[in-house]
Parts: C-alpha cells; structure tokens; sequence
C-alpha cells in the first residue's frame, strides 16, 4: 500500500498508508492544487504598473461618498464641455454655410492661414481681383450675419472666444 503526505489544517503533516485509488486521487489532486496555484500566481499584477496606467487606489481614510461625488462632478462638467462643443459645433455649421466654398476657402487661407491674395488666386485658378471680390463678399456675409446675431455672438465669444 502506498504512503501520501498529508498537510493538515493546523499545519502538522503526516505519512498515511492508503489504497491505491486513494493514492492515485490524492496524486491527481496534488496536481490540480498545484496548476491553480500556478495560476493564481500568474495572474498577480504589480500595483505600479496598475498605478501607471491610471489606476488609482484610494487610501484607507478616503470617504466613498466624497470619491462618487468627484466622480459625478468630472462627469457633469465632461457632459456641459460636449454639449458646449457641440453648440459652437452648430453654430460654426451655421455660419459656414452662409459662404459659398470657394468664399470659405479664400476668406480662410487668407484670414487665418495669411496667404497672400496672389497665391490663392493661383491655387484657385482665378484672377487677384476675383479672390479680392470672394473675401468682400464673404466678409460681407459674416457681418450681416454677426449684426442679425449680434446677442447671440456676444454670448458664444464670451464663452468659447472668437466665433467670427
């Protein structure tokens, strides 16, 4: 009859004399014990790199009130900066589609992008004088529209900065 070595669970081991069956069990259990353990071991993760990629763990005297409460606050403010975004979103929708596209492509390059008149023009395959007449009439469009908007516009610079 075959001899194990059984661990106890106060810790004391002990040679017993078993059946076969028993023997070939107690073995197959062994090594089931020892394939979890080994995963278990694998799956154990080193708290810096958690900490590294954003992981944050609360220390002990952190109130959970107080981290759901950040935690609702960042998503409130996060909820008002979309939806801000998507209002100047809008409204830029809405004034760019008083320009026709060659008016916004000229006005643009030239007002932000400073590209000189001459080169426009070549890139638009126009005259000097027709690229001076899209950027009027663009910037004729634009000021129309901010004087039948003039509430609206004030309020939209006051909040993101310069809309037009």
């Amino acid at each position: 009859m075959p001899l194990i070595i059984y661990k106890f669970a106060d810790g004391h081991t002990e040679e017993i004399e078993v059946s076969d069956e028993v023997a070939a069990a107690f073995a197959q259990l062994e090594k089931y014990e020892k394939k979890v353990e080994r995963k278990e071991t694998r799956r154990h993760v080193s708290l810096n790199l958690l900490m590294e990629n954003g992981y944050d763990f609360s220390a002990d005297d952190t109130d959970i009130l107080d981290v759901l409460d950040k935690e609702e606050q960042e998503k409130s403010e996060w909820r008002e900066e979309r939806f801000r975004r998507q209002v100047l979103d809008d409204k830029k929708i809405e004034i760019f589609s008083l320009l026709t596209f060659r008016q916004a492509d000229a006005y643009f390059r030239h007002k932000y992008l400073h590209i000189q008149k001459t080169e426009i023009a070549r890139y638009l395959n126009v005259t000097e004088g027709a690229v001076r007449k899209l950027i009027k009439k663009a910037e004729a469009n634009l000021q129309e529209y901010r004087l039948a908007n003039e509430k609206e516009v004030k309020l939209l610079e006051a909040i993101f900065g310069s809309v037009l």
